[in-house]
């Protein structure tokens, strides 16, 4: 398998729309790795890609890559970071899109009449399983404000755990999902505590009880630290810091 960030960062994105903090001022002059789009991700197994999220962005996204053969759209939840762009697929090239969400996500979608008809819906429920050939998908709920998925995506005997905008209380499930996998990817807007969010610091300490092959963070905010701030910072404890365009290999 193969993750691709499309974005990686938070609500806002970086630099934040008429924001001149610190953070997005030096996102604006350097840009690079200072910028970030917000997030999506694009998980490519042996014959499919799966595209996970619809933000704003995505139409500019996907048209900077060869990824005209998006498979299907997997939704977390509802809000507009993570939904905002799903309308730029009425003007989809000649097929229908399959696009799965949770049944308590699902009825939060608003389409055009146009969308309707190039779109198919499918809802799921936690710990369902999703097949497209060899690759599988399992979702699961996370602690969030509104009905919210994390993914497992499973192929060949490899596993990654896509952790959503998780909060900082993970169930036993969430705990044991870390020892079997081989990339657990949070979302972590802040360095340290944040409302409905795990931060930096609280995964260091949670990957101290509970260590995983190989953590990364992404939905990074303008409220967090700057990119090499945070390679530096979290390369003593083995967590990976997505940037946009980043691809691992799996």
């Amino acid at each position: 398998m193969k993750i691709t960030f499309l974005g990686t960062g938070a609500a806002e994105g970086i630099p934040s729309f008429d924001c001149h903090c610190p953070r997005c001022e030096a996102a604006r002059e350097r840009g690079g790795k200072e910028q970030r789009r917000r997030s999506s991700l694009l998980v490519s197994g042996a014959d499919h890609k799966l595209l996970v999220d619809t933000p704003p962005e995505i139409s500019n996204m996907l048209s900077r890559g060869d990824f005209s053969d998006v498979s299907a759209i997997l939704l977390t939840h509802e809000h507009y970071d993570h939904i905002g762009g799903l309308m730029e697929f009425e003007y989809w090239c000649n097929r229908v899109l399959h696009v799965f969400a949770g049944y308590d996500v699902l009825p939060t979608l608003r389409l055009t009449p146009r969308l309707s008809t190039m779109i198919l819906l499918s809802e799921f429920e936690s710990h369902s399983l999703i097949v497209f050939g060899s690759l599988q998908v399992i979702p699961f709920k996370v602690m969030h404000h509104v009905p919210c998925y994390g993914f497992l995506f499973q192929e060949g005997g490899r596993k990654i755990a896509y952790y959503s905008d998780s909060g900082q209380i993970l169930s036993e499930f969430h705990i044991r999902l870390l020892a079997e996998v081989d990339v657990a990817i949070f979302h972590t807007p802040a360095f340290e505590h944040a409302d409905h969010h795990i931060s930096v610091q609280e995964l260091i300490e949670l990957l101290q009880r509970y260590p995983t092959r190989q953590p990364v963070i992404t939905h990074i905010s303008h409220h967090n630290r700057k990119h090499e701030e945070l390679v530096e910072e979290l390369r003593p404890h083995n967590i990976l810091v997505a940037y946009d365009g980043m691809e691992i290999e799996v």
